[in-house]
């Protein structure tokens, strides 16, 4: 009968790894969302209000960070993985979206729960308390996110080391995907593809 456990050594190993990831997803984040922090505290200060929270860039950052980590661990948004790349990376940057706002939802809740408001009161601070505000906090958390996740589909398929090498260390040398086709008078002659 063979021990179920991982050793110590992987544990170790697999605690490694994710720590790296935490950082680096976090660093990601931090950097994306004090842009947007010194974006608005630039709209605000036309208006004479000095706003530059940056403890919040990174605090919201790390929590970010984490619960994307806890998403891959429970394997959240899944699958898509015979279809183009463009799909599993829209799929998962919708799910860990909606699993971001919704641990945000639950944030903002208890936050305001803890200083007297009501639910409605607490939501105030997510996208400014507008419709409008909220879709485009959600509009940009997309964007921002598509990254994180075509990065991850990509390294799913070359492998993550291979992927860290040719952006990182080297480039390293691929037949071109895209060849001109030989053109016969006017006529032009597309190359016969293998069909599977």
């Amino acid at each position: 009968m063979t021990n179920a456990m991982p050793s110590k050594p992987a544990l170790k190993e697999k605690f490694g790894t994710e720590l790296k990831e935490f950082f680096w997803i976090t660093a990601y984040l931090f950097v994306s969302f004090s842009a947007l922090t010194f974006y608005k505290s630039a709209m605000l200060q036309e208006q004479g209000i000095h706003w530059l929270p940056w403890g919040f860039a990174i605090v919201k950052a790390a929590i970010s960070a984490k619960i994307i980590l806890i998403g891959r661990a429970l394997h959240i948004g899944e699958g898509h993985r015979t279809t183009p790349l463009i799909w599993q990376t829209l799929h998962k940057t919708v799910a860990f979206l909606i699993l971001v706002a919704g641990f945000t939802v639950i944030e903002e809740a208890i936050v305001g729960h803890i200083h007297g408001q009501t639910f409605w009161q607490s939501m105030n601070d997510i996208g400014g308390g507008t419709t409008e505000g909220m879709i485009a906090t959600a509009v940009i958390m997309f964007l921002i996110f598509i990254p994180i996740f075509a990065l991850g589909a990509l390294g799913e398929v070359v492998g993550d080391k291979l992927l860290m090498r040719t952006f990182f260390v080297e480039r390293l040398q691929f037949e071109p995907v895209h060849r001109p086709a030989p053109i016969i008078g006017a006529k032009i002659v597309r190359p016969k593809y293998p069909t599977r």
